[in-house]
């Protein structure tokens, strides 16, 4: 038998045969272009697990790659994806907290703690006690430093909610840490 011929009846037993080589060289450019980006988002976020958020993010975006309009898209895909993980986890805690049984205390993991100096630790603080949607927004815009419409686009609202929201949020940052208190 011809070997060209026996290849081609046998059927592949490599579960990533059938992914381009193409879109895989894509998919994992964009894995080291943005993965510590998302991790730091779903931190400033609120997100307990950070780097289990990011990558989560990225297994939702894999599974879905083929029916992208455009590889454009992903970076877009992913952030949300980050902001709705992060937002579905802090809801979880919320109710697990509520639990009457007794719990350890949280135990700061060894990424925090370094990440964690005093002036980070307050505005992590401060960002923490704003409204979800205007810790989504100053993250996404000063952290990232996305756009009004990348923004927009990320959080599923219009760009006109977005700037008052913006500035409901600086605002309110205002007048919680003011410009000339002493920030060691």
């Amino acid at each position: 038998m011809d070997t060209a011929t026996d290849s081609v009846d046998e059927p592949r037993t490599d579960p990533g045969a059938g992914f381009d080589a193409g879109i895989d060289a894509a998919f994992e450019s964009l894995f080291d272009e943005t993965f510590e980006q998302l991790k730091r988002l779903a931190y400033l976020l609120g997100a307990d697990d950070p780097e289990n958020i990011a990558q989560e993010s990225f297994v939702r975006l894999h599974t879905r790659w083929d029916t992208l309009a455009s590889t454009d898209k992903a970076s877009a895909y992913l952030r949300r994806t980050v902001v709705n993980l992060s937002r579905s986890r802090l809801r979880h805690l919320r109710v697990v907290r509520r639990a009457p049984a007794e719990r350890p205390a949280d135990a700061a993991s060894a990424e925090s703690q370094v990440l964690a100096g005093h002036e980070h630790h307050r505005l992590r603080e401060v960002l923490a006690a704003l409204p979800p949607r205007q810790r989504q927004v100053l993250v996404l815009r000063y952290w990232l430093d996305l756009d009004q419409n990348a923004i927009a686009e990320t959080l599923g609202i219009a760009v006109g909610t977005v700037k008052a929201t913006t500035n409901h949020a600086l605002a309110t940052l205002r007048k919680v840490w003011p410009d000339g208190e002493d920030r060691r």
